[in-house]
């Protein structure tokens, strides 16, 4: 794939995430005292569809809605600055993930809509309802991931599989917070548009720093090539004084 296409590609992500975002945002802001028949109809088709609580279908999204969970995110994470050794990559993954959940924090507050029934839910949640965090930082995350995989050298094939195994995650993240009954599909379908929208935002970054050779053998190493210098100087000094 050739820069121009990589670069029509986040483009075309950034813009079409935003779209929607600000749409479901201002449809949401106009009608958050009342629930809209369209949640409702998936809400109920979700209450439905999902059995009894503490069946396979409990645990198995359960499990899996820990995905999107911050906890899990920064296991991610510390594994990434491990195999990174903190470089770009990690940099500009954990600043991009702290501005989606940041923005989330921040339109939540604003919006506070209820989530659905109390009594319906699977998960107890003390936050409001929109945007879906859990969605944020899956959308975020996992979309990254495979964007820092697709630029390794390995197998196409094994970069097919993370790319395939990375949207499995984040749709399966997205169900799950239904399922449970604690977001409604605008709350997620929300959320997983802003973490897109900031994961295009930070692969503009990735490249700007990739490209100016910032950062590219890890902060440790750029702290301690710092700190010669400096010793250096501080070397000349005392000898000329």
């Amino acid at each position: 794939m050739s820069r121009r296409t990589r670069r029509i590609l986040k483009i075309t992500g950034f813009t079409v995430a935003l779209i929607v975002y600000v749409l479901i945002s201002i449809h949401v802001g106009m009608t958050k005292d009342h629930v809209t028949r369209q949640d409702a109809a998936i809400r109920d088709f979700f209450y439905n569809a999902r059995g009894e609580k503490f069946g396979f279908w409990y645990w198995f999204f359960r499990i899996m809605t820990e995905f999107g969970d911050f906890i899990f995110i920064g296991i991610i994470l510390v594994i990434m600055a491990i195999v990174t050794k903190l470089d770009y990559r990690f940099i500009t993954c954990l600043v991009g993930l702290l501005l989606a959940i940041g923005t989330n924090v921040i339109v939540k507050n604003i919006y506070l809509r209820e989530r659905p029934f109390a009594e319906m839910r699977w998960q107890e949640e003390i936050t409001s309802s929109f945007p879906s965090g859990h969605s944020t930082a899956a959308g975020f995350m996992y979309t990254y991931i495979a964007y820092i995989c697709y630029h390794l050298n390995i197998k196409k094939s094994t970069k097919l599989l993370i790319f395939i195994g990375a949207l499995s995650l984040i749709f399966t993240v997205m169900i799950s917070r239904m399922v449970l009954g604690v977001h409604y599909f605008t709350d997620v379908l929300a959320g997983l548009s802003s973490g897109v929208m900031m994961s295009c935002l930070t692969m503009v970054v990735y490249h700007w720093c990739e490209n100016n050779n910032i950062l590219t053998e890890g902060l440790i190493s750029y702290i301690k090539h710092h700190k010669k210098d400096e010793d250096e100087w501080e070397e000349f000094i005392i000898l000329f004084f």
